[in-house]
């Protein structure tokens, strides 16, 4: 009985440090003239003649590492549109971008852990709609 509860611990042991490790953080969207990032928790819609700004926040950073971002969207497949690195540490924990120049569609951004296996981190779906300015 006490060697089935020991392994039970062990496991659970195991699994908690390995959620643990994981980088984890949240998604903020800025549109022109707001002061500050916005959490959507929803699929955010966007117009297509509009600049959105937007960051990814990591909660916990142990040091420095590369950070991969990916728009795709959505085709037939997803279809890799924009790609960039960045750094960051203990004392810069966010990644910056802006949601520009994109014609109508579904799309996602992708935060990878760029330290050779690319591995994703995280994801949000948006869609960029047709901007509907005629004269209404």
């Amino acid at each position: 009985m006490i060697r089935v509860s020991t392994y039970m611990a062990l496991i659970l042991l195991v699994a908690l440090f390995a959620i643990s490790c994981g980088l984890h953080g949240e998604f903020g969207f800025k549109k022109f003239g707001e002061d500050a990032y916005r959490r959507i928790d929803s699929v955010p819609e966007f117009a297509g003649g509009e600049a959105v700004d937007w960051v990814y926040a990591i909660r916990k950073v142990s040091g420095e590492m590369d950070i991969g971002v990916v728009y795709q969207k959505k085709e037939l497949v997803w279809v890799e549109v924009y790609t960039q690195t960045s750094r960051i540490n203990k004392k810069s924990r966010a990644v910056y971008g802006t949601i520009k120049d994109l014609d109508p569609g579904e799309y996602q951004i992708l935060i990878t852990d760029a330290r050779g296996d690319n591995r994703l981190i995280d994801s949000k779906h948006f869609i960029i709609y047709e901007n509907g300015d005629d004269g209404d």
